[in-house]
């Protein structure tokens, strides 16, 4: 252990500057405060150059995210200390057991001899072993305590809060919850909806698109079961009459999973539906998601544009996110700056800066957008375009030399451009930045393990003739199901697409106010095939069937 002042440790390594250490004296005679937390506070010194050396001086090891235990379990051996937990708060200390009688102690300040005094006092016998944090750690920590221990003191309107909090920590309800996200991670599931009815409630699970019921449990669980959920992501259990949203990190058969919550009231209760994404997905890549190969060619080329606007469009669940993260992915060549604005952010990419809005506390799109143009980027990838004030300022960045990517909710393609002067987007301003739309679904890929050979009706004979012969096959199967599909047909899904890119002649349709179905005739006739055409092509060679691609996409032929 050194027992040099940290001033001087810190000059030793050249990590501060003298004037830096002089100054920090001199605040130190008038405010209180450690010598290394204000230095981090005058922005002389990071925390993560100072944490090492202050380690080497206290001999103190510091504390890595794998030893941090769960957090409800922290929250648990905080509860059941004979200190009031409100002082644990306030003085920003957490703890928890080891094995071997020992106690871990993090806190904002851990050489303060008031706080020795007080564990020692409380733990007779144990032996307490100390670690650095950093603080945000320490806050996240201290956030969940803060919330759980306000939970913990709520009492609802029918006075039962604490019986649900109580029957949520409860290892049968535990486990119930567990091993429904276990089964939806298994299954592939997008979604687990719970659905309360009014004797019992539904479990159903979204396996490619499809929801397929699960489970069904007595209504009398349903208040255990909704109250875990809810306490796992950081929602209020007392409240059941509004809607909520939460998230949270959790680990489930392996895999690394962000939960995103939902609730609604419903007439016999909250119907909750959590979303899962995946943490880790190294899989993005534009020649991963089904494109035939010309517009797979289209995507490369608009990738690599300077300036501009590029919109992908389609519902909810079809697959959009996927497809702009593999578009930044084939413009990340490292010399360029990439900077995306997202609610949430659902998967993070290496080397690139990734932000998150919060409209909550007036953090919106467009407020982000003007933050980061004051940031230097080539590329910016806007989650959706959802108002007229983000519209602008993405139009705004397009215009002035920068590559703008981001999503629209359109039927297809060419509707886009109609939605963003419905906006009131300025015709002329929606035609000039933009250089190409894409619109997509996601359809079943057919299991290969059960699937049948079948002769095609001539009405649709007729429409293959006009695909490109380079596309299209002659290998039409229908589903049947087996046990690897779980009797559906059906495992794992694939995009169909739409691109329309704006020439000088959609440009001037645009200007002019034309209707969609004038520009959809345009787009057809320049060699552009809608949603529908692209299935064909898919169902033609033995991917999917046609039915599916009935299902998904007649309705946009």
């Amino acid at each position: 252990m050194r027992h040099a002042p940290i001033g001087e440790l810190l000059l030793e390594k050249s990590l501060v500057q003298p004037d830096d250490i002089e100054k920090v004296l001199t605040l130190q005679q008038s405010v209180n405060g450690r010598l290394g937390s204000l230095l981090i506070r005058l922005g002389a010194i990071s925390e993560d150059a100072l944490l090492p050396v202050l380690s080497d001086q206290l001999g103190v090891p510091i504390v890595s995210d794998q030893e941090i235990p769960e957090r409800l379990s922290i929250y648990r051996d905080m509860q059941g200390a004979n200190i009031n937990f409100e002082w644990f708060l306030s003085q920003g200390v957490v703890i928890w057991f080891e094995e071997g009688e020992a106690l871990v102690c993090i806190a904002r300040d851990i050489v303060d001899s008031h706080l020795a005094e007080v564990l020692q006092y409380n733990f007779p016998g144990f032996k307490t072993n100390y670690r650095l944090a950093t603080s945000a750690q320490l806050d996240q920590i201290l956030d969940f305590l803060e919330q759980e221990h306000s939970v913990d003191n709520l009492i609802g309107d029918d006075g039962d809060t604490r019986h649900l909090k109580e029957l949520a920590e409860e290892a049968p309800v535990i486990e119930l919850v567990n091993n429904l996200m276990a089964q939806a991670v298994d299954a592939d599931a997008s979604d687990i909806h719970v659905e309360p009815q009014e004797k019992t409630f539904v479990v159903r699970l979204r396996v490619d698109g499809v929801l397929q019921e699960r489970m069904s449990q007595p209504m009398e669980r349903f208040a255990a079961v909704a109250s875990r959920i809810k306490l796992i992501s950081g929602l209020d259990i007392a409240e059941r009459r509004l809607p909520q949203d939460g998230r949270n990190t959790t680990r489930i058969s392996g895999q690394e999973l962000d939960l995103r919550v939902s609730t609604a009231p419903g007439v016999h209760g909250e119907s909750i539906v959590l979303r899962l994404l995946p943490k880790d997905r190294e899989d993005y890549s534009l020649d991963n998601l089904g494109m035939e190969a010309d517009h797979l060619q289209l995507m490369y080329e608009w990738a690599a544009l300077s300036n501009g606007i590029v919109l992908v469009t389609g519902p909810t669940g079809s697959g959009k996110s996927t497809t702009l993260y593999s578009t930044l992915v084939a413009t990340n060549d490292g010399l360029q700056k990439i900077i995306t604005v997202e609610d949430p952010v659902e998967s993070q990419i290496h080397g690139i800066t990734q932000i998150q809005a919060h409209t909550e506390i007036g953090y919106s799109f467009a407020r982000a957008l003007r933050a980061i143009l004051r940031q230097d980027p080539d590329v910016i990838m806007i989650g959706e375009i959802r108002d007229l004030e983000t519209a602008e300022v993405a139009i705004q960045s397009a215009l002035t030399g920068h590559l703008v990517l981001s999503t629209l909710h359109t039927n297809d393609a060419v509707s886009a451009f109609t939605r963003l002067t419905d906006m009131g987007v300025e015709p002329y301003l929606v035609a000039a930045p933009l250089n190409g739309v894409q619109a997509q679904r996601l359809v079943r890929r057919v299991c290969s393990s059960c699937c049948e050979p079948m002769d095609i009706p001539d009405d649709i004979a007729e429409q293959v003739t006009s695909l490109p012969e380079t596309l299209k096959g002659s290998s039409w199967v229908q589903a049947r199901g087996c046990e690897k599909c779980s009797g559906t047909g059906y495992k794992g899904r694939i995009g169909i697409y739409q691109l329309v890119p704006v020439t000088e002649t959609m440009q001037e349709m645009i200007v002019s106010g034309a209707p969609v179905n004038e520009m959809k005739h345009l787009a057809e006739s320049e060699g552009y095939r809608d949603l529908y055409h692209d299935g064909l092509i898919k169902a033609s060679r033995g991917v999917t069937t046609l039915d599916e691609v009935v299902r998904v996409a007649k309705g946009e032929h």
